[in-house]
């Protein structure tokens, strides 16, 4: 079985280039139902294309431009309007398709607006808008941008909050890269009391505190399931991951009832790999001064403030019981119980029951004291954090999580920090075989492989509906310009009888030049 993809041209909504189409230079307010729809499908098409003259030409671009318009549809819906018959399809039929499906609602143009949120902040320039809308691609007028915009606020700063009014909460967390190779991350219990929409994103953490230097680790995929707890905690409903992408961000936006959700953060482990790079010199973590007395060394009091961050997941300056435990868990794989936590707050420095930051370098500054400046059991917690000898974080990704919902505020708590969970797995397997697309294996009509192309990665699943296990070669080897999470072009897997399994995840090596998906696989006798 032979599957070549292309993933093509990035289709982001700030990339579009100069296409110029005629349009009518008046329009009558308030604008028609007729007109707003007409509106919103040419807002939709130029996302995806440079002129809406241009055909829609494969199911993955139907796909992009009916996301843009906020209709999400699933693998069914695509294959209703893209028959094997269907050679293209022009912007009228197009129109027709968005008549037929889920009319546009607020998500069509939150997800507009997030495409031209530079700061990823909830507010755009009023001048950036109307740039890109008047002056990039098929220009829309003066009065269709007037008509999107008189949907929100404008500011005295020049801008409109699309979101201004809009409850959110923050969550931080971390994905940690273990020795074997799993990755294991914080997991979210979310509460929703009132039906409401919903916008959720998850991006890597930015901890750089040089101006115009990234952190290294932002390159690294990020994606969010989110899950209903239906009776209990064992019976869980995918209900939608972030797939919408703005730069290293990715969200979801749509409307969740009231009710218990569970947030499992997952990355794909492409980037996120083992360090290789020998490290021939230690940095120094401690020194003593000409009396004897022992201080933390510049470096790693940096570093320290950098974990701060990291562990401080409701961001508000100060570590709780709960926040400090999970460093403890994954640091000492021991809890902080009441009666220490009530000893670390007699010697250093809390703020309403919590640990301040000074307080945090003071409890490592003790720890080095009680081992008389030996730093091993600082880089113990140093490489437990993802830190390697020259205090660089490699084997970790630190991530923020952003809620907003337009009805009520939304509450959010780190529960659990494990690894890829069954859930997350079923999760992953479920939302492929829900969007990808499935090929039965040459000659083997039980095995079936699932594919789900994103315009940032590739998942495949095998589905095995034989009563017996089998084992499956996939070679990768005619890729280019490809990484996947298991770090071979060749291997195998083994999937269970009437299991399904994700096989692999595929990213571009460089983003920047075109890559090509091409896997073949084969059952092993």
């Amino acid at each position: 079985m032979r599957m070549a993809i292309s993933p093509g041209r990035d289709a982001s909504f700030s990339s579009q280039k100069s296409a110029l189409s005629e349009s009518p230079r008046t329009k009558r307010f308030p604008l028609t139902e007729e007109e707003i729809f007409y509106m919103n499908c040419r807002a939709a098409y130029l996302t995806v294309f440079k002129s809406s003259l241009e055909n829609i030409i494969s199911k993955e671009q139907l796909y992009l431009a009916l996301q843009h318009a906020g209709r999400n549809p699933s693998q069914k819906t695509i294959n209703k309007y893209w028959t094997p018959q269907t050679a293209k399809l022009n912007f009228d039929d197009f129109c027709i398709i968005l008549r037929k499906e889920k009319p546009t609602s607020k998500a069509e143009l939150l997800k507009s607006f997030k495409q031209l949120d530079v700061n990823d902040n909830g507010s755009i320039l009023l001048t950036d808008l109307y740039k890109l809308l008047t002056k990039r691609g098929e220009k829309m007028t003066q009065e269709e941008v007037n008509a999107i915009i008189s949907l929100a606020d404008v500011n005295a700063d020049g801008k409109f909050d699309y979101i201004k009014e809009w409850l959110c909460v923050q969550s931080k967390g971390c994905f940690f890269l273990e020795e074997d190779g799993e990755i294991i991350s914080h997991q979210y219990r979310m509460q929703i009391v009132q039906r409401s929409m919903v916008y959720l994103t998850i991006k890597p953490l930015n901890l750089s505190q040089v101006e115009g230097k990234p952190s290294p680790w932002l390159s690294v995929d990020t994606t969010l399931y989110i899950l209903k707890e239906n009776e209990n905690q064992a019976n869980l409903q995918l209900m939608c991951f972030t797939e919408l992408r703005n730069r290293e961000v990715f969200g979801w936006t749509g409307e969740l009832g009231p009710g218990i959700y569970w947030l499992i953060p997952s990355t794909t482990g492409c980037r996120l790999r083992k360090e290789r790079k020998p490290i021939t010199e230690e940095a120094q973590l401690v020194y003593r001064d000409e009396t004897g007395e022992l201080f933390l060394t510049k470096e790693f009091r940096s570093t320290l403030s950098d974990i701060f961050e990291v562990i401080d997941l409701d961001g508000n300056g100060l570590l709780s019981l709960e926040e400090y435990n999970f460093f403890e868990l994954r640091t000492s794989g021991e809890k902080c119980d009441e009666d220490a936590w009530a000893v670390c707050r007699d010697n250093f420095d809390t703020k309403k029951n919590e640990l301040t930051r000074q307080g945090f370098m003071d409890l490592n500054l003790m720890e080095a004291n009680d081992r008389e400046g030996d730093p091993r059991d600082l880089w113990v917690t140093l490489h437990s954090m993802g830190y390697n000898k020259a205090l660089e974080l490699t084997e970790a990704c630190p991530f923020i999580i952003d809620i907003y919902a337009d009805k009520c505020k939304p509450r959010i708590k780190a529960v659990h920090m494990e690894a890829c969970s069954g859930q997350l797995e079923k999760a992953i397997c479920k939302s492929v075989l829900n969007k990808g697309n499935a090929r039965v294996m040459d000659g083997y009509e039980d095995i079936i492989v699932h594919t789900y192309k994103h315009d940032t990665w590739i998942t495949s699943v095998i589905e095995n509906k034989s009563d017996n296990k089998v084992i499956i070669h996939i070679n990768n080897e005619l890729s280019k310009n490809c990484v996947n999470n298991r770090g071979l072009n060749i291997f195998a897997v083994e999937v269970a009888p009437k299991s399904t399994m994700v096989c692999q995840h595929v990213m571009p090596l460089n983003e920047r030049q075109e890559w090509i998906y091409y896997c073949v696989y084969s059952l092993m006798s």
